[in-house]
């Protein structure tokens, strides 16, 4: 996806977050014995230089070199040819900081890559008199966190909600369709009444993911995708077949775009951002990457996709690992410390247009609503349910089978039969 270039792609963070080295090729040798901080880190990024994000991280990090005199070799890398962190920083040769996300994790505790940083919690916010743990969200801090304590710190919060244009449907922002039968009886008036009501990029199969994995996990919580790819037996749930034949509906109803399953991104997004669509279901960066296709006067909205049971609410994150094998990873936590300031943290709301991590700095005002909810939520999830961390199953097993399903190939009966027959077997011969 390397079109996807004002999104911090918690999409391509979410499959393929792997940079290129900094270094020049001699491998990391940890903190001076004196335990001092270094007066210099290194620092791979997944920003292009001129994206929103990259521009609040250039001046929060001249800041931080004019004040601390740390100075910070950065390679602003953008998603291009990043594709090769984790085996360089397995090597010993990578860089001391470098983005990643909730969805990454997994694969970087696997390699003991990432350092611990609860510490940096207890660090002093500069000329705030706060400390980092008090300033960020509880929700951003458990999307963070894993069973072996915080592996990032981070600077947004993420989700996945069905948006709309609030100007062209105002009756989605008063009562926006609260069971499924609502949602499929709004589908059904909208095309009714000749509009398209769903706009699908239909050939981005983690875009295709978020049918099931909302119907299933927004309804029964965490963990309940990731079990599919864990244990066969999770597909025989009731609920799996349920949500499944949510997503059969929709295919066969008539909803998405004609030949939506050949539609190339971003032209579902674009169309719905002209109002050729009702709804588009995307995550918390989509109104930033619509924007310059937005018709004045639009206002985009969204709304939890309506699940029932748990009603658990995505959280995932977007944020800073410290490489474990790193040189200078002290004076890589203070520019941690440092960007929690609200003069860096308010600029992710105002000019990148995404969620800040901490509590008590808004949204932009289309996400206020969605922040409102994850901060309110009695149930939360990561993205996808963490399933993308199981790698292979992901996406050789799960991900076609549900674009099999979404497409209308396969019925709900089969989508099932089939995902325990697939998955046992690959569970097997992968041990």
């Amino acid at each position: 996806m390397n079109q996807l270039s004002t999104r911090v792609t918690a999409l391509a963070l979410l499959g393929a977050l792997a940079l290129t080295t900094t270094a020049c090729g001699k491998k990391n040798g940890g903190d001076s014995a004196a335990g001092e901080t270094a007066k210099s880190f290194s620092y791979t990024s997944t920003w292009g230089k001129d994206e929103p994000q990259a521009k609040i991280f250039q001046a929060a990090l001249a800041d931080f070199t004019a004040q601390t005199g740390i100075a910070v070799d950065v390679k602003w890398m953008g998603r291009n040819g990043t594709d090769s962190l984790a085996t360089e920083m397995a090597a010993g040769r990578g860089p001391d900081l470098f983005d990643t996300a909730t969805d990454n994790m997994g694969k970087f505790r696997a390699q003991n890559l990432l350092a611990p940083v609860d510490d940096v919690l207890k660090a002093k916010i500069p000329g705030e008199g706060g400390t980092v743990g008090d300033a960020l969200s509880a929700a951003a801090e458990q999307a963070s966190s894993d069973e072996k304590g915080l592996a990032l710190i981070p600077h947004t919060v993420i989700s996945t909600g069905v948006w709309f244009d609030a100007s062209r449907h105002p009756e989605l922002t008063t009562r926006p369709p609260r069971t499924w039968a609502e949602f499929v009886a709004y589908l059904d008036k909208a095309k009714k009444a000749g509009r398209t009501p769903l706009g699908q990029d239909g050939t981005v199969p983690f875009y295709n993911a978020y049918w099931f994995y909302s119907a299933l996990v927004r309804a029964h919580g965490a963990g309940s995708l990731y079990a599919l790819g864990t244990d066969p037996a999770a597909w025989d749930r009731p609920e799996v077949l349920a949500a499944a034949r949510q997503v059969e509906k929709l295919a066969g109803g008539g909803y998405f775009q004609k030949a939506f399953t050949a539609t190339k991104f971003p032209a579902a997004q674009d169309r719905f951002a002209g109002g050729g669509y009702d709804l588009n279901i995307n995550g918390t960066w989509l109104t930033s990457e619509i924007k310059p296709k937005l018709p004045a006067g639009a206002r985009i909205e969204s709304f939890q996709y309506p699940a029932g049971g748990k009603d658990s609410v995505e959280a995932g994150t977007l944020g800073w690992g410290v490489n474990a094998k790193g040189r200078h990873p002290e004076a890589a936590k203070r520019f941690l410390a440092f960007f929690q300031q609200k003069k860096y943290t308010s600029r992710i709301g105002t000019e990148a247009l995404n969620i800040p991590a901490r509590s008590d700095v808004p949204a932009p005002a289309n996400l206020i609503g969605l922040q409102k909810a994850i901060t309110g939520a009695t149930a939360v999830h990561k993205p996808y349910d963490g399933a993308p961390g199981l790698n292979a199953w992901w996406t050789d097993v799960f991900l076609p089978l549900d674009d099999r399903l979404i497409g209308g190939k396969i019925s709900a009966e089969e989508f099932v039969a089939q995902g325990r027959q697939k998955s046992a077997a690959f569970i097997a011969s992968n041990g």
